[in-house]
């Protein structure tokens, strides 16, 4: 039926109209918009549009110029990250990785002259008695052997072992499986990661062995982080400013209401530097009789302290200092004070250092002091675009050093 109907109008459309008939109307146009273009000249030809030409000839590269840069120059990468710290591809490749571990550190023999070169471990030694360079020798399962000297009663006399004072004394692991555990480390992994990246074989390591190891790593890195902070002395100064304030690193009991469990930390950083300094409050109070002695200990003596109103910063003059505040509590100003007082940037760093911390640790009162401490050595590998596994390296060389 619609075919009959289609085929029906397609006559009617098509037939001649009738002799004086006048002619269709023509159909309204739309109505020309307010910026009509002019009319062209009548009997003019219309000129067809002719890319305009370029006003310099191509620019041929000179014959001294180089065609292709080194594959590996100081050309920064083109990532995201890499561009903000504008971290070269040559950086980027020089850098540890999983597959660099499992290359160069994969063998005992990797290892031991790894650690040869890094001071880990001695090279040779002397004999108390000969005064002469002992040979190494390989005893049972040991990786790293002993040194023991030949000649005359010393024969007799037990070896010493390689391994004795150093990072390696007393372990059960294999230097292969020590190496990767401390690049795990360095980089963060979970104990699932550590599991799941293991190149080696056999069973997966056991939850025990890796929380044991990260403990010793960072023990190391604490003393070699307190260490360098006793070397660069006190913030401050006369005439400088340092923004002090405390922070409650906790989480509410049972997640409900305003009861925060956990740790008062107390932040002191220096206007127009990085030198963040963080002290857990000993006993979890943050009375004067704790804070005082905590700023007295990083910070000199007539510099300009800016606080919030915590009554316990009331007697900072009578300790040398120039005590400045600001009133959290004003309804007008919050954050700043009238003449000009804050101290909006220690309070901006308590978002980065709460995001370290994973929420089994606010409440754990065996290792958040070493915790913080970490914080602080990981922020200044940040800043400074060091890689994690060769300051390790460092660290653990500092605090086993080798006579």
């Amino acid at each position: 039926m619609a075919a009959q109907k289609r085929a029906h109008m397609l006559r009617v459309f098509q037939q001649p109209p009738e002799a004086g008939t006048p002619p269709p109307p023509p159909r309204p146009t739309e109505p020309p918009e307010a910026t009509t273009p002019l009319p062209s000249p009548p009997h003019t030809p219309v000129q067809p549009e002719v890319a305009p030409l370029s006003a310099s000839p191509p620019r041929t590269p000179a014959p001294t110029e180089a065609v292709s840069q080194p594959q590996y120059s100081e050309v920064p990468s083109t990532s995201t990250r890499a561009a903000r710290g504008n971290i070269t591809s040559a950086e980027i490749r020089s850098m540890w990785a999983t597959y660099k571990v499992r290359d160069q550190l994969g063998t005992a023999e990797q290892c031991i002259q790894f650690a040869e070169e890094n001071g880990l471990v001695l090279r040779s030694t002397l004999c108390s008695t000969h005064r002469t360079p002992m040979p190494i020798y390989s005893k049972g399962n040991s990786d790293l052997g002993s040194f023991c000297c030949r000649m005359g009663q010393c024969r007799t006399k037990s070896s010493v072992r390689r391994a004795k004072g150093t990072w390696f004394e007393n372990a059960k692991l294999s230097l292969p499986h020590i190496f990767y555990l401390k690049y795990c480390y360095s980089r963060r992994f979970t104990q699932f990661n550590v599991q799941l990246e293991d190149y080696f074989g056999g069973p997966c390591l056991s939850s025990r062995t890796i929380t044991d190891w990260c403990s010793y790593r960072r023990e190391a890195v604490v003393i070699y982080q307190i260490d360098k902070q006793e070397h660069v002395g006190k913030i401050g100064g006369p005439g400088k400013i340092v923004q002090i304030d405390e922070s409650k690193f906790g989480k509410r009991k049972f997640n409900k209401g305003r009861i925060v469990e956990g740790h008062w930390v107390l932040g002191m950083i220096e206007d127009g530097s990085e030198y963040l300094r963080l002290e857990v409050c000993p006993e979890n109070v943050r009375f004067a009789e704790v804070l005082i002695p905590l700023i007295q200990k990083h910070v000199i003596e007539g510099t300009i302290i800016r606080t919030d109103y915590w009554k316990a910063y009331d007697c900072l003059s009578s300790y040398g200092y120039e005590h400045q505040k600001v009133n959290h509590s004003d309804p007008e100003n919050p954050f700043v004070a009238p003449d000009g007082t804050h101290t909006q940037r220690i309070e901006s760093q308590w978002r980065v250092v709460k995001s370290f911390f994973h929420k089994d640790n606010f409440n754990n009162p065996a290792n958040f002091a070493d915790l913080v401490v970490e914080f602080l050595w990981r922020k200044s590998i940040l800043k400074n675009r060091e890689h994690p596994f060769t300051k390790l390296i460092d660290a653990i060389k500092r605090t086993y050093k080798q006579k």
